[in-house]
């Protein structure tokens, strides 16, 4: 059987028995667990501890990685895996049981991919349904699969994903970003030159919580040059996006202004000079709709 290696970066003990559970749970069994406690304050070991499975093993490391590069952090751990495909989970998603075996047969089906994509579920803080993702075709090329994450078609995560090995060393690891924004749409395009298996079911459920790294609030800066550089990546001629220049700038300000300006107090609205990719005339358009938003509200 192919191995697959999931690889579990850990800081939160919140919802970690329960997505290590359902990693266990699969019904695929050829699987091994890495969980890499970062230097947590938080009793990691015990968790593991608990569910007494020998296919797990745990790593701690020495310092926190993650706080200063989770993409650092997220390549530090492959290097544990031993399986010819990884998944990248995190300390809060789930896995339906079957997520496992779908994705190894599509791998087999269609044996030149390097990605596998499983549709999501996303859940709240009590694993309730929040809303569905869509299914995409069972086999798309890099352009449809590209096509439909600008379309808001496919969502992303990096847990969604399985990855072949050698691919994901090939490239170098996953691609870094500040605080990791982007890196789970520009590694998968990275991957998916020979196409992507997508999964007709969701098998990977998205939790959304008030401490979820999207959520943070606290990193608008970052985020703001997150969003320059991965605009930069897709630019990138040898990326071979097929988008035009004129739609990525647009999408940039867009995302500028609505992932991170339209949220910023008054006090921090001096925030736009990180927009630098935005023109003068672009940040003060910009500036004039943080200003209506305000009034509206």
């Amino acid at each position: 059987m192919t191995k697959v290696s999931f690889i579990l970066p850990a800081w939160k003990t919140l919802f970690l028995h329960s997505a290590i559970e359902s990693i266990l749970r699969q019904t695929y069994r050829d699987i091994e667990l890495v969980v890499v406690d970062d230097c947590s304050p938080q009793d990691i070991k015990s968790i593991v501890d608990s569910l007494g499975d020998p296919r797990i093993s745990y790593r701690r490391n020495e310092v926190n990685i993650g706080g200063r590069n989770l993409v650092e952090q997220w390549n530090h751990c492959i290097k544990y895996a031993a399986g010819e495909f990884i998944v990248l989970a995190s300390d809060d998603d789930t896995y339906s049981p079957d997520y496992c075996e779908t994705c190894i047969r599509l791998a087999e089906k269609y044996p030149d991919v390097d990605i596998i994509r499983s549709a999501v579920e996303q859940i709240d803080s009590k694993g309730e349904h929040l809303w569905d993702d869509c299914i995409l075709k069972e086999y798309t090329s890099r352009d449809e699969f590209i096509r439909s994450w600008f379309d808001n078609k496919a969502f992303t995560c990096i847990g969604n994903f399985m990855f072949r090995r050698k691919a994901l060393e090939e490239i170098g690891g996953f691609i870094s970003f500040p605080c990791a924004f982007g890196s789970d749409i520009a590694t998968p395009f990275a991957l998916a030159w020979n196409g992507v298996a997508n999964t007709q079911k969701m098998l990977f459920q998205f939790r959304q919580t008030d401490i979820h790294l999207s959520s943070d609030a606290s990193k608008f800066p970052e985020k703001l040059e997150a969003i320059s550089q991965l605009t930069e990546w897709f630019m990138n001629p040898d990326n071979n996006l097929p988008v035009s220049r004129d739609f990525l700038h647009r999408r940039c300000l867009f995302d500028y202004f609505n992932l991170v300006i339209r949220h910023l107090p008054m006090r921090k609205i001096r925030y736009l000079k990180y927009c630098r990719l935005a023109s003068a005339p672009e940040k003060a358009m910009m500036l004039l709709r943080w200003i209506k938003t305000r009034i509206t509200k």
